[in-house]
């Protein structure tokens, strides 16, 4: 049975809308859409309607509205299911039938009846929203010539309706149907201005999406040109670093034991540089490769990821005595090399920026919220002062000297960009002297 309902609704909206056609941000489209998916249940209802029908058939000889009901169904099917026919010829059958069937009813119940008078309104409004704005006088004009008619009918007696209502004169007629013509010459001049709007505002939003397209493209092109020269550069640049410490290791064998302490200590100062410098390349390496989207996302059970981190710094861990307290961690669908370099990261900092004297004390906590996984790796190291809350997440920004910490100020700048690629957030709460918790957030 679902597989009838669903070939059923399939064909109606194959037949009745262009969405194989027409984008799905037009107002076509929706006009359309709306005017498919009315006689998906239409079709059901008029079936429906067969009940009261023959109820008047049976008990009040009024054989003529189930007549009338058959006519309408036939038409209906005919617009739902007949093949090569164009939609805008579908929208009109289907409107002037609706017509039809008010002016019927009129005839055959009582034209001043509002239930009666109601399709009128209905049918006007319907065709408004369906047909395209430069029609939409058009179904207001036919309520008014079709009210005009029923006047003449009524004053020239040609038609007898003293058996269904108490109603001889044009005036009489005039109060009741004057009304509907307000309303429906209303809805005519306002319909469309919603219409319009909307149109304005999709219009808008093409527009901007489109320049959004290009600004991508353009993005990623110049990104794609910048890390290509970031490559260039940084092979260049390590070369002649590689040529100052080769030659600086052979002046020190060479002429060991010729040079006083102070040619020495020259020496030692430029290996020094040239290996900082070759660390500092390597590191704007990562940073401009950090956040890469075209990375797929995978299965990555955290805790496997603190396991693993725990065998690669056995040696610091064991030196420094550190402990790292986990409970059960998730399993998350991420870009695992991102991932796995930002909690790398923030655990390295954490141990490194420890208390002298004191064992360090690592504690990761994962927790599920509505819009994704917030993480936190809390420590009882040196901590920060608040004032520097930003600046420690910009690229070589560092609050120490490096003879006291090494390191060249790219680790959390490039934490953020992971973090920030995946449309998280990374931040810290901490007080100086008291430790540090590090968030960053996961969406799902």
């Amino acid at each position: 049975m679902r597989n009838i309902w669903q070939k059923y609704k399939d064909t109606i909206r194959r037949n009745c809308s262009l969405s194989n056609v027409e984008s799905g941000d037009s107002v076509n489209y929706w006009r359309n859409t709306l005017f498919s998916t009315t006689m998906i249940f239409v079709l059901p209802l008029c079936f429906v309607a067969l009940v009261p029908s023959l109820f008047l058939i049976t008990f009040e000889n009024k054989e003529y509205i189930t007549l009338l009901h058959f006519v309408t169904i036939g038409l209906m099917l005919f617009i739902a299911f007949a093949p090569s026919v164009k939609v805008k010829v579908r929208k009109l059958i289907f409107s002037l039938t609706v017509y039809a069937f008010a002016a019927m009813l009129n005839f055959f119940t009582s034209p001043s009846s509002g239930s009666v008078l109601i399709y009128f309104y209905a049918a006007c409004v319907f065709s408004i929203i369906i047909f395209d704005n430069k029609y939409a006088y058009w179904w207001s004009h036919l309520v008014l010539l079709i009210s005009v008619m029923f006047g003449l009918i009524i004053h020239f007696e040609f038609w007898d309706f003293e058996y269904n209502v108490d109603m001889s004169s044009v005036n009489e007629w005039v109060a009741v149907s004057s009304n509907v013509i307000f309303v429906c010459y209303l809805s005519s001049a306002l319909i469309p201005k919603i219409f319009i709007g909307l149109e304005n505002h999709i219009n808008e939003q093409n527009r901007l999406r489109n320049e959004l397209e290009k600004s991508q493209d353009a993005l990623q092109l110049k990104n794609a040109e910048l890390e290509e020269y970031v490559f260039v550069a940084s092979h260049d640049l390590q070369e002649p670093l590689r040529l100052v410490s080769s030659f600086m290791d052979k002046l020190n064998t060479k002429y060991q034991g010729q040079l006083d302490e102070k040619a020495l200590q020259y020496i030692h100062f430029a290996s020094e540089g040239a290996t900082r410098m070759k660390q500092i390349i390597l590191d704007l390496l990562d940073y401009s490769r950090a956040g890469r989207t075209t990375e797929s996302l995978e299965k990555v059970d955290v805790n496997q990821l603190v396991s693993d981190f725990i065998d690669l710094r056995a040696k610091v861990i064991s030196e420094k005595s550190v402990t790292i307290a986990a409970d059960e961690l998730p399993v998350l669908h991420v870009r695992k090399d991102g991932f796995t370099q930002v909690l790398h990261l923030l655990l390295d900092n954490a141990i490194k920026y420890s208390k002298e004297g004191t064992a360090p004390q690592l504690e990761i906590d994962a927790t599920e919220k509505i819009e994704g996984w917030r993480f936190s790796i809390k420590d009882n190291g040196i901590g920060i002062d608040p004032k520097f809350f930003d600046k420690i997440f910009l690229i070589f920004q560092q609050l120490h000297n490096r003879n006291e910490y090494g390191g060249t100020g790219v680790g959390l700048s490039l934490a953020k960009k992971h973090v920030e690629s995946w449309g998280g957030k990374i931040w810290v709460e901490s007080k100086k002297g008291r430790g540090a918790i590090f968030y960053f957030t996961v969406p799902k």
